[in-house]
């Protein structure tokens, strides 16, 4: 028998899943807040500022002091990595009951390990710490990938709750996200919760007809893990608070992207104009951003590339990009190189839904294959 094998460079399918549950915006409220309060702000949030003064006001000052030790909203994103093992589409109640069982070493290497690529002696260090053996959090700590200025509120909070017993630590976490919800999230998440499962479903039955790179870039905005070279499963988790941002946390089981709920899912008057085509001209409607896509029109670059051409400076360019991507007329690449591609459809696209809407005929569908 004689074969011939042309399958040797497929490139493996990426294993793509969508779940959702609640605590997903108690989460990241608490993320947002927390890099506030670190000099680091999420700008060109879709929520109101009034969400997260009201969410704040709710807070009493004894539980607001109990989260002073953990100044670093990385904890909170950690615990988005738990999120597919404690089930589909938990109450805020349901997650913190699984918190609550879950095993406290367990869960403590799994914020020691959020984001961090360890040698051999990394994750023993990590493992170490994790069980609270003597030595082995300062040991840690000291290791070169705690060192950049911007890690200090992360290391400030890993040495908090590491110094803590492993199930203090797990009682710690636990009791502060009950006061939290008890206090300021809870009254949001029956109408949150709405929209996240009508999301949800939708994210879903695009799940059948399209493949999982493609399911990602459109849930995301556009981000493409065509080039991601690697076998952890990705969940995708829709998210109310955050929008238009996707926030990515990486455990070494699962890639979690809460990825903001579609602007088609919350449209409630018949007779706004598309959210999407309002992004999409505000996001043109600036000489900076158009310089950026006649660029990308020549060809995909990364960051560094299209700072240097457009002469804008690379913190600057965060924020053009973002919009961009929220406007639906840039993707980039989750492989090695980070690249950012224009998208080729939006622009017909746009003219179309501008027609559409100016002259009331039926809207077509947002989000194709």
């Amino acid at each position: 028998m004689k074969i011939k094998d042309y399958t040797v460079d497929r490139k493996p399918t990426v294993n793509v899943s969508v779940k959702y549950s609640s605590a997903v915006d108690l989460l990241l409220s608490l993320w947002i807040i927390s890099e506030s309060a670190c000099g680091s702000p999420v700008s060109d949030l879709d929520t109101e500022d009034s969400y997260f003064d009201t969410f704040l006001d709710g807070v009493d000052e004894s539980t607001k002091a109990l989260l002073d030790p953990i100044p670093s909203g990385q904890a909170w994103i950690g615990l988005l990595t738990l999120l597919p093992e404690a089930g589909e589409g938990q109450s805020v109640a349901e997650f913190l009951q699984f918190l609550e069982s879950y095993d406290p070493v367990d869960l403590r290497y799994k914020l020691i390990m959020l984001y961090q690529d360890f040698d051999d002696d990394g994750r023993q260090l990590a493992a170490d710490a994790a069980e609270g053996l003597p030595g082995s959090v300062d040991a840690l700590l000291a290791l070169p990938s705690f060192d950049a200025d911007e890690m200090k509120p992360w290391k400030d909070s890993l040495r908090f709750l590491l110094e803590l017993e492993p199930s203090a630590t797990s009682a710690f976490l636990v009791d502060a996200l009950r006061k939290v919800n008890d206090q300021a999230f809870g009254k949001y998440e029956p109408e949150f919760r709405e929209f996240l499962e009508a999301d949800y479903r939708s994210k879903r039955s695009m799940a059948r007809r399209l493949s999982p790179d493609r399911l990602v870039e459109l849930a995301s905005n556009g981000i493409s893990v065509e080039d991601r070279r690697v076998s952890t499963p990705i969940v995708l988790m829709p998210s109310m608070v955050a929008r238009p941002w996707v926030v990515m946390a990486e455990a070494a089981d699962v890639l979690i992207m809460a990825y903001p709920v579609s602007d088609r899912t919350l449209l409630s008057d018949p007779d706004a104009p598309p959210r999407w085509l309002v992004k999409l001209h505000k996001a043109l409607g600036d000489e900076r951003r158009m310089r950026i896509l006649r660029r990308l029109a020549e060809g995909d670059a990364s960051l560094a590339e299209l700072s240097e051409v457009t002469d804008i400076a690379k913190s600057t360019l965060h924020h053009h990009m973002m919009l961009l991507r929220a406007a639906g007329l840039v993707k980039v690449n989750l492989g090695g190189d980070k690249k950012y591609a224009l998208r080729q459809d939006t622009l017909p696209e746009a003219a179309t839904y501008l027609n559409h809407y100016i002259y009331q005929t039926s809207e077509p569908p947002e989000e194709s294959s």
